[in-house]
């Protein structure tokens, strides 16, 4: 496999990163679920500061893999930090090293801000909470509660 780069994508990478997160939502059985498009995630590049931030890996300029977050408050922690949404790497770059250099990049920015990240994995997927113990993450059982704006409206 060829070297690979990470870097942080730009408005001009969206048609790249939306394709990764459709792989992503494949991948993990969800694909109808996939509400981003193209033109929310240029919105959230585009703000100022932007709504997420996107790392890609890239081989020979293609990219084949992503990590992304958002900064928020949080009031256990008294103050900011740095939101894990996905970490995802394409099927023919994963054993590469490819995962790691991602959340190594994702830790130097959180890093250089002085924050710490937080993120979800599913109870049952071992192979990702091993990948993150080795990183020397901390992990915690919870459940996940999502109350969507239909259900919200519903409800009230």
């Amino acid at each position: 496999m060829s070297e690979f780069q990470v870097r942080r994508a730009t408005v001009d990478d969206v048609e790249q990163v939306h394709a990764l997160m459709r792989a992503l939502a494949e991948h993990e059985g969800l694909a109808a679920y996939l509400a981003a498009t193209p033109d929310s995630l240029r919105r959230a590049l585009s703000a100022a500061p932007p709504r997420a931030v996107f790392l890609l890996a890239e081989i020979d300029g293609r990219a084949v893999g992503f990590v992304s977050w958002t900064r928020v408050y949080g009031i256990w922690r008294g103050g900011d930090y740095l939101n894990l949404d996905d970490l995802f790497v394409a099927d023919g770059a994963r054993g590469a090293g490819v995962g790691e250099a991602l959340m190594r990049a994702f830790a130097a920015e959180a890093s250089a801000e002085g924050l710490a990240g937080r993120w979800e994995v599913q109870t049952d997927n071992h192979g990702a909470r091993r990948f993150y113990g080795r990183l020397g993450a901390d992990q915690e059982e919870k459940v996940v509660v999502r109350w969507t704006a239909e259900a919200m409206r519903a409800g009230l």
